[in-house]
């Protein structure tokens, strides 16, 4: 089958190189391959450049400063040439049968209109490993209930006429975007089927600070697109507005103290315990509360951000 792999990126000069190679190890290649770069400095550019000279990979570059992600995912689909996309994401390695997995459903079955492919987490040290156990996706859920999966932009592939359908994808959003363009591809009924085999392994965030920035950023999106609003505003609100409003009551009522530290204790501890006979990573009661603590304030508060910052249109 002939499609047209995309991919945006900015400043990937550390990854980039291998982000290709695993592109141009695909036991089928895409037609073409188009990169929107968002205006990087530091070298990737040129380092594309070099590697398209000599590779057998149908590359085509477009530099596009200052376009965010779903811009450029925009602008590479009006410049491809088939109508089957393949999207992934620069930063990830692709398995070598990511490209023939995730365009195989639309020859098997022609109504196929999005094929939802799978991502796992590129865990090197002992604190990324036990924070992918406890934030990525499980696939075996996953293949039980693919009705609700929601697939990554980094793993996807889709129509061109169901991108048009929908609107695109949605540029006022930084982040989330990918979310949103698939609830909106769901809302019109399009049928979707997931792909187990088709795999890219996306790099875990290595520190508490990067991991941070990573939630803020997402939910963020979240919020701006105003998405899972009881999940990510009111149970975690409830929650740490309940545990403070107990903690002033206690003044008055001390019983209410020792309620908030059990509470406290099995939040933190449950955790630790599940991701524990995961990865059997003792280290995994020290990072666990730290991962928490700083997932949860990072998605308050860049969901707040987002749903102060939302623009006016909200384009479909």
């Amino acid at each position: 089958m002939q499609a047209t792999m995309i991919c945006t990126l900015r400043n990937e000069a550390d990854s980039i190189g291998e982000f290709l190679r695993s592109i141009e190890q695909q036991t089928q290649l895409p037609d073409e391959l188009i990169i929107i770069d968002g205006g990087s400095d530091d070298g990737t550019i040129d380092s594309i450049k070099h590697f398209a000279e000599t590779s057998k990979l149908n590359i085509r570059l477009i530099v596009e400063p200052g376009c965010n992600i779903a811009q450029g995912r925009n602008i590479a689909i009006r410049n491809a040439r088939n109508d089957v996309i393949a999207s992934t994401d620069a930063g990830c390695t692709l398995e070598k049968e990511w490209f023939e997995n995730i365009t195989k459903p639309f020859e098997i079955d022609p109504t196929v209109d999005v094929v939802s492919g799978w991502y796992e987490p590129d865990a090197r040290t002992d604190f990324e490993k036990v924070s992918a156990a406890w934030e990525f996706y499980r696939k075996d859920r996953v293949v039980k209930n693919p009705d609700v999966f929601l697939p990554s932009g980094r793993s996807i592939a889709f129509k061109k006429r169901c991108w048009d359908v929908v609107g695109g994808y949605p540029e006022h959003l930084a982040t989330a975007e990918d979310t949103l363009f698939d609830l909106r591809l769901k809302e019109k009924g399009f049928k979707f089927r997931f792909a187990p085999d088709a795999v890219v392994h996306w790099r875990v965030r290595p520190t508490l600070e990067k991991l941070y920035k990573k939630v803020f950023l997402y939910r963020k999106g979240d919020g701006q697109a105003r998405l899972f609003m009881a999940k990510q505003w009111g149970t975690r609100m409830a929650a740490y507005f309940g545990g403070v409003a107990l903690l002033i009551l206690s003044i008055f009522f001390p019983i209410l103290l020792w309620i908030v530290l059990l509470s406290v204790t099995v939040y933190l501890l449950l955790p630790s315990v599940i991701v524990y006979r995961r990865t059997r990573i003792g280290a995994s009661f020290a990072y666990m509360p730290a991962i928490l603590v700083t997932q949860d304030i990072a998605a308050i508060g860049g969901f707040f951000v987002g749903l102060l910052s939302r623009k006016s249109t909200n384009p479909r």
